[in-house]
């Protein structure tokens, strides 16, 4: 199996027989090509590390808009649901990141624009010296039991159609652990108890350093959801033996939340 490590370390420019990640707006060109390959980009392309796929250097550009001669651009979804975790993993860093880069240009504070930290992906301003890492915005997830049931809910806005998971992103000031509870009650109005960690997924579907950290929990047996129809459309308890079709993707870490409890239960 592939493997991609990040990092930010490589000087440039690419060498010939690197890989690129290519990305116009919120589409990726695919498949990633070698650097010898893209003899017709212009010249004042500006390349990002973003670590190595088996050893060989992976970079990131991101275009005004695409060129439809280089191939098929696609959105993050259709890439990590056709692609290889590691494939899945660097083009969605590499969204993020130029993503981040494209709306971080000038200092927050004068207005100057911003110039790149070496090794980082985080930017200096040169006027007042304000230094800008890449931010993260952590959001939890939460797969709640009653017994041999689980909790799904529908949202008002994104997909609606399908069945997912309670999640939001922390406030400032709260740990996970206590964003968990939070959602949970303004969601669906629930307590929970029992909370174990389950794992972490960067989400580049949300926006730039979005990382989402999966919970499981507990609600009492009579513990019955209500919703205030803002956020989400409808909430109700499913047998793990009989659930619906429309779930999360499979590359996602909501589906994989639920198909752990799923193999709780058996």
């Amino acid at each position: 199996m592939s493997r991609f490590v990040p990092d930010a370390v490589a000087a440039g420019p690419p060498s010939p027989s690197d890989h690129c990640v290519l990305v116009a707006g919120r589409r990726l060109l695919t498949p990633f090509p070698r650097r010898a390959d893209l003899d017709d980009l212009p010249d004042d392309v500006a390349w990002v590390p973003v670590g190595s796929l088996d050893g060989v250097r992976v970079w990131a550009a991101g275009l005004p808009e695409r060129i439809d001669t280089l191939g098929d651009w696609r959105g993050w979804p259709s890439i990590a649901a056709a692609l290889d975790e590691p494939r899945t993993a660097l083009a969605g860093r590499a969204l993020q990141i130029v993503t981040w880069r494209r709306s971080h240009r000038y200092c927050g504070a004068c207005a100057t624009e911003l110039a790149d930290v070496p090794g980082e992906h985080a930017r200096r301003c040169p006027g007042c010296d304000l230094y800008v890492p890449m931010q993260l915005s952590p959001a939890v997830l939460t797969a709640i039991r009653r017994g041999e049931e689980i909790l799904l809910v529908r949202h008002t806005y994104g997909p609606t159609e399908l069945w997912a998971l309670v999640a939001g992103f922390v406030e400032a000031g709260e740990s996970l652990e206590e964003a968990v509870h939070r959602e949970v009650a303004e969601e669906v109005g629930l307590t929970v108890s029992g909370l174990r960690y389950f794992g972490s997924q960067p989400w580049a579907m949300s926006g730039p350093g979005v990382v989402l950290t999966g919970f499981l929990a507990s609600a009492a047996r009579d513990a019955e959801p209500v919703v205030d129809g803002k956020e989400l459309a409808e909430a109700r308890w499913w047998p793990l033996r009989d659930l619906p079709e429309a779930l999360p993707p499979t590359y996602s870490i909501s589906r994989w939340l639920i198909d752990a409890a799923v193999a709780e239960l058996a």
